[in-house]
């Protein structure tokens, strides 16, 4: 990053925000649940925005006292409260009133416009999941995801939830263009967090009409990244929330770059470097609880991969894709947990310790499928490293606040065997993961897990690197 000189941040300016009066343990409310006609499968009566009565013992959108709400419609103070007590739970490992940072960026919306209308559109959409109509989805389904969109499209309240959504990322893209036009070091960091929350947008959705959508917004964020100047932020709230954006777009670059085609790795290895210190800083409260040593490697490998094509069987790329797992299996999960253990308020070195153990392994089998020569040069025991996956992944239950962080090794575990049983365990765990944390990259996930399957079963892929297989399938998602 340029070691420019630039004004103070504008993150450094807010003032602490509360939210005065508002109750938001019932600001969205689970709504009031009812039988169906035949008893069996549970849907939702939603609470509504602005598109139904309210429900008694619901927050009243006047109890959102800040004077930033007062120009805002009804609608929209809505969807920053559910913004505020639902969505931005899942960004963090752990959430408490005083130590989530994302929350501050709602101030920021009353000056910027484009930052307002993509959290509302983010939290729209993540309402429309969160709240859709529930049914039993059949396990047979080659799109589940595709299934819920449709049930969701027939639903009144749901649908409009999405109309809302779509309508606020459409005017924060207009907002997009002059803010890019006019971009400079001292207002990079809020276009930053702006343009990771449209990411943000893609992964929630459950529709993927621009299955790309997000490499485009990725690419745009390592443009901004380019842009920020030094951390100038004197408050400590307001450099965890700089840093928390940054880690979280460094995050989806990686691994982003291990199931797309393109250059993602290489465009972001460049900030690697800079980068790494602020993953370190926030790898308390970063919701991935991955180690930055071992996001570095998939960097790496991912680096690597796109460097040296399948064909390539040179003995050097080998090799340094041997190193790049050695390292991996060398890395010290219980040294780097007791350096965790003497920060304050880190009580879940358990559940931290089994999430990175499981990362390790996957990993490993991630490069195994990026650089298949290594399988000519030394054999790897994948038996051992699905097993082991499974295994820590099993530590980690619904109610742990880290299993909505298993999604990634859970997939790389599930394409890899061929035991039905760890595929069953393998797919009810991305099913179990969307109950508490309903974002629309798990159905992607799934219908790639069932793509491979198929593949493997039938003999019409290669019958080994079954991540070449989705890539020629045209399948280029992201799964964080």
């Amino acid at each position: 990053m340029p070691p420019q000189e630039s004004p103070q941040s504008e993150l450094d300016h807010q003032q602490p925000f509360v939210f005065r009066g508002a109750n938001f343990s019932n600001a969205t409310g689970s709504g009031k649940k009812s039988p169906d006609e035949d008893g069996d499968d549970i849907s939702y009566e939603p609470v509504q925005p602005d598109h139904g009565p309210a429900k008694s013992g619901i927050l009243t959108l006047g109890n959102l006292t800040d004077p930033i709400f007062q120009d805002l419609d009804r609608n929209s103070r809505y969807y920053l409260a559910h913004f505020a007590d639902n969505v931005c739970k899942d960004l963090v490992a752990r959430d408490s009133p005083d130590s989530n940072p994302f929350r501050e960026l709602i101030p920021l919306t009353n000056t910027h416009p484009m930052l307002l209308q993509i959290l509302i559109a983010t939290s729209a959409v993540h309402w429309s999941n969160m709240f859709g109509p529930i049914t039993a989805i059949p396990t047979g389904l080659t799109d589940p995801g595709g299934y819920l969109s449709q049930l969701r499209s027939q639903d009144l309240v749901s649908r409009q939830a999405l109309i809302d959504a779509l309508t606020a990322k459409q005017k924060a893209m207009g907002h997009l263009r002059g803010v890019l036009d006019t971009l400079d070091p001292a207002g990079s960091e809020v276009a930053l967090a702006a343009m990771h929350f449209f990411v943000k947008f893609d992964l929630i959705d459950l529709d993927r009409n621009n299955g790309k959508g997000w490499q485009a917004h990725l690419e745009g964020a390592s443009s901004i990244l380019a842009l920020l100047a030094p951390d100038s932020a004197r408050h400590a709230s307001s450099r965890m929330l700089r840093d928390c954006v940054i880690a979280d777009s460094f995050i989806y670059h990686i691994l982003g770059s291990t199931l797309a085609t393109g250059a993602i790795a290489s465009r972001i290895a460049r900030y690697a470097f800079e980068l790494l210190p602020v993953m370190k800083r926030v790898e308390v409260n970063s919701y991935l609880s991955c180690p930055p040593e071992i996001l570095q490697i998939i960097l790496l490998a991912s680096q690597l991969s796109y460097e040296t094509p399948c064909t390539d069987w040179s003995l050097s790329a080998a090799d340094q894709a041997l190193e790049l797992i050695d390292q991996a299996l060398a890395f010290d999960v219980p040294a780097w947990a007791d350096r965790l253990r003497e920060l304050p308020n880190v009580s879940d070195i358990e559940s931290r310790v089994h999430i990175a153990s499981a990362h390790r392994s996957a990993v490993c089998l991630y490069i195994l499928q990026a650089l298949p020569l290594i399988r000519a040069v030394r054999p790897v025991d994948t038996h051992f490293l699905v097993g082991d996956i499974l295994s820590h992944l099993g530590q980690i239950h619904e109610e742990d606040p880290y299993f909505k962080a298993t999604s990634w090794p859970t997939f790389i575990a599930g394409a890899e065997t061929r035991d039905a049983e760890k595929r069953a365990w393998a797919m009810s765990r991305m099913f179990a993961i969307w109950r508490i944390c309903p974002w629309g990259y798990i159905f992607t996930a799934i219908e790639m897990l069932k793509a491979t399957w198929q593949m493997q079963d039938s003999g019409t892929g290669s019958g080994v690197n079954w991540l070449q297989d989705l890539k020629d399938m045209g399948f280029d998602y992201l799964i964080v």
